[in-house]
Formats: structure tokens, sequence, C-alpha cells
């Protein structure tokens, strides 16, 4: 589909416009609006129609709520000047048929797996990891690709140099989607497909012990015993939020997540602004490991349509050899399963050893940078892709001796082996 990128300074926001063409699209209108709360008010029409898309669409999540990306834009704007946050609205006639939240993000080349000295790249990222869609096009790919064409070409015009697709399933329309993207698209994946650890409970939910063998089982049941004295906390209330934030910053601060990724809860305005909304929207459900009035480990997560998201989770590394980490999931798995049954739980990136063993299906998921195609574009993805084949090599040398395994325990828990 051809696209026009036309600004429109008289309206303070962008218009795309495309013709009926052999796809069989009537005529579409795009109009990006910058995230400025002020224009956003709910009686505003972009605002009835985001709202409508969101409500509308089984699959929108929670972090595609027009109220939460409104109150954190202004926050990520502090941190991310370079750019502002933006809503793609994707209408045909006066019908709203899609929506797109822009969220600013930077991007070291380091964690790009970009060799030599680490650079920061500005851009975008795809907030909630998919588009809002109407029902009629929910799995049409082609108008999935209009419009991730029509959002890099406004991203080509912005001082934004990519788009970031976060975690995209193996199986779902946007990666399908991803597949068939025109040739003047450059896109770099630096993670690749990884597995993705998901749980199914059973129409029973009890029943999802039994895939273990009865040796597992008992395994299960004495480290429960063996930390008895270690109890389980479920934060679901919004007056939770601020003594749990301030707990698992505290344990964030000797976990080997932050060892080896910085520090990953910042306990900050944008962290309590979030939780709070889901803690309000009756989807927040994290938890905390506590030895007495000491915490220990905990999971932050949310549960919303049906699904258990697990987002961040930690353990204080002073307490590894009592295995903190398992004995936190184990108890959450009973707490699922006792009450407010999720349909599926769903582990995130990274294929943990821990999360193969107690998922009952492995699919894939990956994330991708899509880049308008310009010669300086091609210039930094050939650097990435040299970067990440040199990577690539280390690593299957490091495995092929053995040591692979041995760091990454020594990393994680300070000690060799597993438990």
């Amino acid at each position: 589909m051809q696209t026009n990128f036309i600004p429109k300074k008289d309206t303070a926001c962008w218009t795309i416009q495309t013709e009926q063409d052999q796809n069989g699209f009537e005529s579409l209108q795009i109009r990006i609006y910058p995230l400025n709360p002020d224009q956003f008010t709910t009686v505003s029409e972009p605002y009835q129609n985001w709202r409508e898309l969101f409500q509308n669409d089984p699959h929108s999540h929670l972090e595609q709520h027009p109220d939460h990306i409104l109150s954190i834009s202004s926050l990520l704007q502090k941190n991310q000047s370079a750019l502002n946050g933006h809503l793609i609205l994707c209408r045909q006639g006066n019908k709203p048929v899609a929506a797109g939240i822009l969220l600013p993000k930077s991007i070291s080349t380091k964690k790009l797996r970009g060799l030599g000295p680490a650079r920061q790249l500005h851009g975008y990222f795809l907030s909630g990891k998919r588009f809002l869609i109407a029902k009629d096009y929910q799995y049409d790919h082609g108008f999935q690709n209009f419009l991730l064409e029509a959002t890099l070409s406004f991203c080509g015009q912005t001082a934004g140099r990519y788009l970031l697709l976060e975690d995209i399933l193996i199986d779902e329309p946007l990666n399908q989607s991803l597949i068939q993207l025109s040739s003047h698209c450059l896109a770099y994946s630096h993670t690749g497909f990884q597995s993705r650890c998901l749980i199914q409970f059973p129409e029973i939910p009890l029943d999802y012990w039994n895939q273990f063998r009865s040796k597992s089982r008992r395994k299960h049941r004495k480290l429960i015993r063996d930390n008895s004295h270690l109890k389980l906390v479920r934060i679901t209330r919004p007056d939770q939020v601020a003594d749990f934030l301030d707990a698992a910053h505290q344990i964030s601060k000797n976990t080997w997540q932050t060892q080896r990724l910085g520090l990953r809860v910042k306990n900050n305005a944008k962290e309590i602004e979030e939780l709070l909304f889901f803690a309000i929207n009756d989807s927040l459900r994290s938890y905390l490991l506590m030895d007495q009035d000491q915490p220990v480990a905990f999971k932050i997560g949310i549960q919303h349509r049906g699904i258990y998201h697990d987002r961040e989770f930690g353990f204080d590394l002073d307490y590894a050899s009592i295995s903190p980490g398992e004995t936190l999931l184990l108890l959450i798995l009973e707490d699922l399963i006792t009450y407010d049954t999720p349909r599926t739980f769903d582990f995130g990136i990274g294929d943990a050893e821990y999360k193969q063993r107690y998922s009952s299906e492995i699919t894939q998921s990956r994330s991708i940078l899509l880049f308008p195609s310009s010669l300086r574009n091609k210039r930094l993805l050939s650097y990435l892709k040299a970067s990440s084949w040199i990577d690539q090599l280390s690593r299957k040398v490091l495995k092929r001796t053995g040591l692979y395994t041995a760091l990454r325990h020594l990393v994680r828990y300070r000690k060799l082996g597993s438990r």
C-alpha cells in the first residue's frame, strides 16, 4: 500500500492518507497525535476513539489503556527528552479501526550486542507489543503491514531512528506481518527467537501438579517444608504498592539481574504510577517472600483477561543457599491454583531452566528493531550483525567447553552448578 506522509502543522498532528488499492482497503486515514495530556480530555474525539478500540479489542493490554499511557507519558518525557510519545490513530471514514502507542526508547548498542564503545540510539517502542485493532481487521496481515509501514514512515520523518517491537510471539499476526514487510524496511533482532514458557492451567487447576512425577512432587513439598519460616504475601491493593516497591527495590540491589543488567526495580515515580494503575484496575498480582520482617524475594506480576504476566522477579543473593526463587514460585503457583486461577501463566522472555521445568507449553518469541532504509541505518545494521555473529560464535565455543553454564550459574547464584 502506498502512503503519503503529510505534516499538518495547523492541527498539531501528522496525517497519512491512502486511497483504495488492489488490497481492497477503502480510503484510510492515519492521524498521529503527540501525547500531550492537555489535548486528550475524556470528551475529546481521539481519546474516545482510543478508549473504544481498547475496550473492544479482546487482546488489549493494560499498557495500552489511555489513562495509563497519559499518566506516564510526562514521566517518560523527562527521561527521554529527545523524543515525545505519540498516538497513531487509524480511521475508516469516521470509524476508528486501529491505534498504536509509540513511546520513546533509548537503547545502548551494548544491549544490542554491539562491540566497542557503547552508544545510545533513540527511537520508539510499541506499547503493549501490538496495535489495538477492530474486530474486522484482527487477522488481516495486509492491514498490519500497512500500520507498520505507516508507523515506520513517521519514525523516518522524526528524530526516532527505529521502531522496537518487543517480545512478539511467533504465532501472533504481527509476527507474520513482519515476514512480509517490504524491502524498504531494515530489520534487526538482537534476541533472535527465544523459548517462551507458558503454563496452561487445566479445567481443574489442581490437575496441573499431575504433570510432575511423584519424585518431583515430593521434592516440591520438601522444599516448602524446609522453608516454612518464609511467608508469602500477595500484593493486589493500591495501599500495598508503596511498601511493596520499597521492599522489591531493597532486594533488587542484591540480585544477579542487577549485577548483570543494572538495577531492575528503581522504586521511581514511573514504577509507582504503573503499579497503582494496575491495582486500581484490579489487575495487580505481585508477591513478596518474607523471612519475618526481612524481604527475601519478590515477583512483579499482573493478571488481565485471564493471563498472568510475569514482569519482574528477583531474590536476595544472600539467601541463595535455601533456593528462595523456587520456593517463591511454588508458593505463587499454589496461590494461583487456589484463588482466582488465570487461564495462562506467561513467564515472559527468557528460557531459564526453572521456566522450562514448570511450564506446560513452550513456544517462541523475539524482539525486533525496524529501521527506515537509509545508508546510515544500513551501516549501523552491518556493524550490529557483525558484532552479533562474533558474540554467538563466542557463546558456542564456551558451551562446547562447558564453561558457559558454569559461568552463568556463578554470575546468577554465586555458585557453580544448579541446585
